[in-house]
């Protein structure tokens, strides 16, 4: 696999000619916990993996809900520009919700959805446990939070997906700033205003993350948009525990996926 930096933030695996991809990260990780799954994927696809802001490449530029989306938009476009179809738009946790709200914005530009682990409102208790975290890593000092990251995801995760984990480093700010900015946002009335084709994709064992998830797809429905809800063994970090299983279940999503995408 040959991965290409296509701009600051923005690497690209796979051939112009395969049906495109884009795959958003999520919270304090980077695009390159996706390079175990862009192995998979490419040749057969396009992959491209943009970096959030305050994540990865683009470290240094504080998170906002309307930066996110400029940047997944960015990775839409220049996938759309170099494949001439709309990609499929994958985000996980921080990324699905940015990805959903991408979708509201700009609902031409990606073919279909999948939201992977990210169907529990924002204002209830689960992004106070998330701050509560932010503000344990503040007072532990960015280098012993981050060691103490690294140990726990080496402990957790197969050999392949730790090293792309730690590749892309921890972005421990990105826990404080991105969840005082997901809280102040309701995604499930956004979901309501989705026109794009959806398919939510959760972990069996996720609970928290699919505390509302019956919410999101009545939402989602309600505006008479085909939308979809499957489960399957895993946790919240299912992406990064069986990287083989996830990139099975993203090519079964695009097969299922493409008479709306095409």
């Amino acid at each position: 696999m040959t991965e290409r930096r296509i701009a600051p933030g923005l690497t690209v695996s796979g051939p112009d000619t395969a049906p495109p991809l884009v795959l958003v990260h999520g919270i304090r990780l980077s695009a390159a916990m996706w390079r175990p799954h862009a192995r998979r994927l490419a040749p057969d696809f396009r992959v491209s993996t943009p970096d959030l802001p305050c994540h990865g490449a683009l470290a240094e530029q504080p998170f906002t809900l309307d930066a996110a989306v400029a940047a997944v938009h960015r990775a839409v476009r220049e996938a759309r520009g170099a494949t001439g179809r709309a990609p499929l738009l994958v985000g996980l946790s921080l990324g699905g919700y940015v990805s959903l709200a991408h979708a509201v914005r700009h609902p031409e530009e990606a073919s279909a959805l999948l939201l992977h682990g990210c169907t529990a409102r924002t204002s209830g208790p689960l992004p106070a446990v998330y701050a509560a975290a932010g503000r344990l890593n503040d007072r532990l000092g960015p280098e012993r939070a981050a060691r103490l990251q690294a140990r726990a995801m080496r402990r957790m995760l197969p050999p392949e997906s730790a090293e792309a984990v730690l590749a892309g480093g921890f972005h421990l700010p990105a826990l404080t700033q991105g969840v005082a900015e997901l809280r102040r946002h309701d995604f499930l009335a956004l979901a309501a205003r989705l026109t794009t084709p959806t398919l939510f994709l959760n972990g069996r064992s996720d609970l928290p993350f699919r505390a509302d998830e019956r919410r999101f797809l009545a939402a989602v429905r309600t505006a008479g948009t085909p939308a979809r809800l499957f489960h399957t063994r895993g946790g919240h970090l299912l992406s990064l525990t069986d990287p083989d299983r996830f990139a099975a279940l993203l090519r079964r999503a695009h097969h299922r996926l493409r008479p709306e995408a095409d």
